[in-house]
């Protein structure tokens, strides 16, 4: 959960104009006075794997390129000439064409109101520097931003922190609906995971094998093979402001959402939309995505003298390497692969067992408790780990930008070899 800090405290010169509202573990919050219905992400170079929050190192490039990427993705999927187009993209070919025939019918896409008409509403309100002066974002002006700090501006949205509990020796979190203003907008308290296939790493598999019904729910005849792409992108769903990502059932989802379930459907096909573009434009630099996250804000029903206007969903919070699995030659190029760097340490192995205990023991934090009883904590990545992820960030948004931004980085081939060799040459015994 973020927590409100101080400039001083994250060691960081103010921001003209702007006051820090909270600290998240990979972005800072900012908010203006004269500009009270936006807010300003500021991403920076720290990452978290395994829900633990900020680990031990920082990783170059990261802040700035999570920014320009994200900017450049809004921007382009807020287009209705990039969604007209995207039936007749030869990268979606490999999916089920009487599922794709179907979604480019549906009013989600092709409607008055859909898609190609109007393009898709997001809570991204432009690139800023640190001054708030708006920024362009074409590539060739996206270019020349490496070298500067830039801000990504966003609408304010609310959000309704759950109130946990114990019942009964279990955890229960309470979101309260009588907090949300009806007038307001408000994030939605859930992740919209996307997946195209099942690949390495994938909790689905668990899933799948835990509860073997499950693969019905899916709309699958029989289990999928690891690796290989499904007929139909398919939508799942995380609890976004427990302590923990928790799996929901749809029943669930729809219920923590505090949508109608008109809105609850256009939330999941929005997902599946959003999806297949994104499939779509990283395929047209050679990099298979195989799932993702999404969050989304809903902006309420309202009306304004004779007009009406209907509440609609935004597309929230930011796309990129953080919240994609992306793949290139089979080496993962997100998170995943610092994940596997870490598992089979003795930390991640302390941190699992340290949520056996707190799932025993309600009330406990499992991170707590990995630190002061298992004396246990994230160790730094190894000097030759850290050196190729320090270009993992910059070779990315250079690669799927087209332009120059960070200069001294590898081709993305070159990356791919360094971290193969990184990855299963480094001791990581730690």
């Amino acid at each position: 959960m973020p927590q409100k800090t101080s400039a001083d405290r994250l060691n960081m010169a103010p921001i003209p104009g702007l006051q820090l509202e909270y600290e998240g573990s990979v972005k800072n919050v900012f908010a203006s006075p004269i500009e009270p219905n936006y807010l300003w992400f500021h991403f920076t170079d720290d990452y978290s794997v395994f829900d633990w929050g900020k680990m031990p190192d920082k990783i170059a490039n990261k802040g700035k390129s999570l920014t320009l990427l994200g900017a450049h993705i809004f921007d382009e999927l807020s287009k209705p000439e990039f969604w007209a187009a995207l039936p007749d993209s030869p990268h979606l070919k490999k999916f089920s064409s009487d599922y794709l025939t179907q979604r480019w019918q549906h009013l989600s896409f092709s409607g008055d109101q859909g898609l190609t008409k109007v393009g898709l509403s997001s809570h991204f309100a432009g690139l800023t520097d640190l001054n708030r002066k708006t920024l362009l974002l074409n590539r060739e002006a996206l270019g020349l931003y490496g070298n500067m700090d830039t801000l990504m501006k966003v609408i304010r949205a609310q959000v309704n922190w759950p109130s946990p509990k114990i019942l009964f020796g279990q955890n229960i979190y309470f979101y309260d609906q009588e907090n949300y203003s009806p007038l307001s907008r408000r994030l939605i308290p859930l992740e919209v995971v996307f997946r195209f296939g099942m690949g390495k790493g994938s909790s689905l598999s668990k899933r799948l094998v835990e509860n073997p019904g499950y693969i019905h729910q899916l709309g699958f005849p029989a289990k999928p093979a690891a690796d290989e792409w499904f007929d139909h992108p398919i939508i799942e769903f995380f609890s976004k402001l427990e302590p923990k990502d928790r799996f929901l059932s749809w029943q669930e989802a729809s219920m923590l959402s505090g949508l109608n379930a008109a809105l609850f459907e256009d939330l999941i096909e929005t997902a599946i939309d959003i999806a297949l573009a994104l499939h779509h434009m990283f395929a047209q630099k050679d990099l298979e995505l195989w799932d993702g996250k999404l969050e989304f804000v809903l902006v309420p029903k309202r009306r304004s003298g004779d007009d009406d206007q209907q509440a609609k969903l935004l597309l929230a919070d930011s796309i990129g390497p953080d919240e994609l699995r992306l793949i290139y030659r089979g080496q993962q190029l997100s998170k995943e692969f610092i994940r596997q760097y870490y598992r089979g340490t003795s930390w991640v192995e302390a941190l699992q067992k340290a949520q056996e205990i707190a799932a025993d023991e309600p009330g406990r934090d499992w991170k707590e408790i990995c630190l002061n009883d298992l004396k246990q904590a994230p160790p730094p990545l190894s000097p030759q780990m850290k050196s190729v992820v320090d270009k993992l960030y910059g070779v990315i948004a250079n690669h799927l930008l087209g332009k120059t931004i960070f200069s001294n980085q590898p081709t993305l081939d070159d990356l791919v070899n360094s971290l193969e060799y990184a990855l299963f040459k480094t001791d990581r015994k730690n």
